[in-house]
């Protein structure tokens, strides 16, 4: 399927009768598939070898009621203009995901970021180390039960009060 043209449509039928996709969707070129963690790295290097060779972001969503994380990544297909979001549900207690590094180079920046906001490991990533918060011992600042104001109030006025 790689060398010719397709459609996010004919694509997103190859890809339920190749892998176990729980959710999928296609609004015109933009097709979005949700799946188990197994495939989530697996179906990375599926879409890399049919021609999806822009990440463009790894990324996650806090879903604090629902004990869980979901981790996606975003890809585009250049040649047939198709963008395709996979996703996967993770637990907020031990948040681990397979690393896109090896697939994606730009994926390891990604990763490390949502380590170092969500506290969510990629793993096998090697650059999972401090980018914004060199110093930052709390909790990891995007996950919904950080209370920002909190902090605000505690590093930057009573600290001025003393």
């Amino acid at each position: 399927m790689s060398r010719e043209k397709f459609t996010a449509n004919s694509f997103s039928a190859t890809l339920k009768s190749k892998y176990p996709v729980t959710q999928s969707g296609v609004q015109g070129n933009i097709l979005t598939l949700t799946v188990d963690t197994g495939t989530y790295a697996t179906l990375a290097t599926y879409l890399k070898e049919q021609g999806f060779t822009r990440c463009l972001t790894v990324s996650a969503i806090d879903w604090l009621d629902d004990n869980e994380f979901e981790v996606y990544y975003l890809v585009h297909h250049l040649k047939n203009n198709i963008y395709t979001k996979v996703a996967t549900r993770i637990p907020r207690k031990k948040p681990e995901i397979p690393s896109l590094a090896t697939v994606w180079d730009t994926a390891a920046l990604h990763e490390r970021e949502v380590w170092e906001l969500f506290g969510i490991t990629a793993v096998g990533n090697p650059m999972l180390k401090p980018l914004f918060l060199e110093d930052w011992t709390g909790k990891p600042p995007l996950r919904k039960d950080f209370n920002w104001r909190d902090y605000v109030q505690k590093e930057y006025y009573k600290a001025k009060e003393g």
